[in-house]
């Protein structure tokens, strides 16, 4: 097997972030009273993404997404709600709501016992662990690794360099970095000189993923492991 220490990212790779962010910004709307204009949720998610992005770029702090995201996307629907308070009631909706990506937990099943799997995550950390604690699948991780509390973040080498040495740096050759963010999961995997493996739209594809899928379910052939 080439590879068997999985260094695999959360969000919309294992975990479908956006089918639970539907679900926790339908109910922080209607908690707050307001009701969802048409395009509203499609356009959390883009704004979302834009403020996530400038933070792996490095332009902003973690800290500046939370309330931002909220106050750009009530400035374009005239609605008239605290940012802070929507955040905080999204947060604690979002980690309650279990969604997998198709195929999440018949992969891990597939990877135990022949592969260590990590989580690598930029996300919010008190958010992040209760979604994997509630998840069920806890106990196939062998650890979990997040932005803030490493002091640097996806796609950043010494983020990666620090899981590495946590976990044990002759363990580098046999690692491959699993994500569907081509700016975070493999942008970060080509800063660290480690194999990637692009889950999403192979159209999508560029020179920083050196394996692509489109279904889970054929990561398993990727990294050597016989049916």
């Amino acid at each position: 097997m080439g590879y068997n220490v999985i260094l695999a990212d959360l969000d919309d790779t294992l975990f479908d972030f956006t089918a639970s962010a539907r679900q926790a910004l339908a109910e922080t709307l209607a908690g707050l009273g307001l009701t969802a204009p048409a395009g509203c949720v499609e356009a959390y998610l883009a704004i979302n993404q834009q403020w996530w992005e400038r933070f792996e770029r490095g332009e902003i702090p973690k800290s500046a997404i939370y309330a931002g995201r909220f106050a750009d996307l009530f400035a374009r629907y005239g609605l008239d709600a605290d940012p802070a308070e929507a955040n905080a009631r999204y947060k604690d909706r979002l980690w309650r709501h279990r969604n997998f990506m198709p195929g999440c937990e018949a992969l891990l099943r597939r990877l135990r016992p022949a592969c260590e799997i990590y989580v690598l995550t930029n996300g919010t950390a008190d958010t992040q662990r209760l979604r994997i604690a509630d998840s069920g699948l806890a106990g196939y991780f062998d650890g979990m690794f997040i932005s803030e509390e490493l002091g640097c973040r996806k796609p950043e080498r010494r983020f990666f360099d620090q899981v590495l040495e946590a976990i044990g740096p002759e363990k580098r050759a046999r690692a491959i970095v699993l994500g569907d963010s081509l700016t975070s999961d493999m942008q970060g995997g080509r800063n660290a000189g480690l194999p990637t493996c692009f889950y999403g739209d192979p159209a999508r594809a560029d020179g920083r993923c050196d394996y692509v899928i489109s279904d889970l379910l054929d990561f398993p052939a990727v990294i050597g492991l016989a049916d």
